[in-house]
């Protein structure tokens, strides 16, 4: 099962053309991400390094751009686990547009987990890996 959000499309999300400017879909994709971090590992993303000792920068990131958002769109993004490694997890990332029956970006992103303050590979903690099983496809 997915993983989901919801949020407005606000004036600094969009261009001059009034469409959301590419960019800030990434930014879309962090927010879920850091409320996934809150609901299902139970730590907020930015105490990673805190708690656990880890972080999870993004080593690869491909997305398709497929209908324009507007400001004032309700959009959802979903989250879903596509595979995780020994130290890599491989989510996808889809944004519908507000009737949810057509898909505005669709996007697979890497992490990989590394050993804070060290910046070296490290294994995915257990919480981490759970959480992300759960939302597996």
């Amino acid at each position: 099962m997915a993983f989901r959000i919801r949020q407005p499309v606000r004036h600094p999300d969009v261009d001059r053309a009034g469409i959301v400017y590419f960019p800030r879909f990434y930014d879309f994709f962090h927010r879920a991400l850091e409320d996934f971090f809150t609901a299902e590992v139970g730590i907020p993303f930015w105490d990673l390094g805190d708690q656990l000792k880890v972080a999870l920068p993004v080593v690869r990131i491909e997305t398709d751009f497929e209908k324009p958002l507007q400001h004032g769109d309700a959009v959802t993004i979903q989250l879903t686990t596509l595979h995780i490694g020994a130290h890599s997890i491989s989510i996808r990332y889809d944004v519908f547009r507000p009737n949810e029956a057509e898909t505005a970006a669709s996007s697979t992103i890497v992490l990989c987990c590394i050993e804070v303050p060290a910046w070296k590979k490290a294994p995915i903690p257990p919480e981490i890996r759970a959480a992300f099983e759960k939302h597996r496809v």
